[in-house]
């Protein structure tokens, strides 16, 4: 089968994306020590901009195309993840906050781990902030990982219910062009029946 060509350049885009985020995330300098309460000032209002972001892009991906919610799901996790990855690097140059969190990558694939469930121990937040803001990450993914289910069955969905509505039509067109013989078949026997009867009864006794 054969792919079409808007799908794939779509599919390109959506990694281009995705490697461009990536590339500013671990270009975009993270600051240096600051104060507790300056952090979890700028950490929270970057979180609510975050949410109010992914509701906003929700509401339209439910409204969108199949293959735009995909593309929309992928990207909006993608946002979330490096947003908490450069949080969690920022909080780690406090002194007592994370343990073996030292780089941009360390941060990375703790939030991986952290979305997948599958955190293995190594990295971890020992601090109060941290804990704290490993806590709204873990919130962010419940309800990312919640419109995502939502979205991906929805689009099965729709896609199963295309395939029985198509096969309907087919099943029925079929049985159209089966009828369509037989029932010229009968209008023809009982046409020849007919004449066979007129001819019979004009016939002198």
């Amino acid at each position: 089968m054969r792919v079409p060509r808007t799908q794939t350049r779509s599919s390109a885009g959506t990694i281009a994306l995705v490697a461009a985020a990536t590339a500013i995330y671990y270009v975009l300098p993270v600051p240096g020590a600051m104060r507790e309460n300056s952090w979890a000032v700028m950490f929270f209002l970057g979180a609510a901009v975050l949410g109010a972001l992914i509701l906003t892009a929700i509401r339209r991906l439910l409204r969108a195309g199949e293959n735009a919610r995909i593309r929309g799901l992928i990207l909006l996790l993608t946002l979330t993840v490096l947003f908490f990855s450069w949080s969690d690097e920022s909080v780690a140059r406090l002194p007592g906050q994370f343990t073996l969190l030292s780089t941009k990558t360390d941060s990375l694939y703790f939030n991986v781990s952290t979305l997948a469930t599958v955190g293995f121990g190594d990295v971890h937040p020992v601090g109060q902030l941290a804990r704290a803001a490993v806590t709204v990450q873990i919130v962010f993914n419940l309800v990312f990982l919640g419109a995502a289910v939502s979205l991906i069955t929805g689009f099965f969905r729709t896609r199963a219910r295309g395939h029985v509505q198509g096969a309907q039509l087919h099943g029925s067109q079929i049985q159209g062009a089966q009828h369509g013989p037989e029932q010229a078949g009968t209008e023809q026997a009982g046409t020849g029946q007919a004449g066979t009867g007129s001819s019979a009864g004009s016939e002198p006794g």
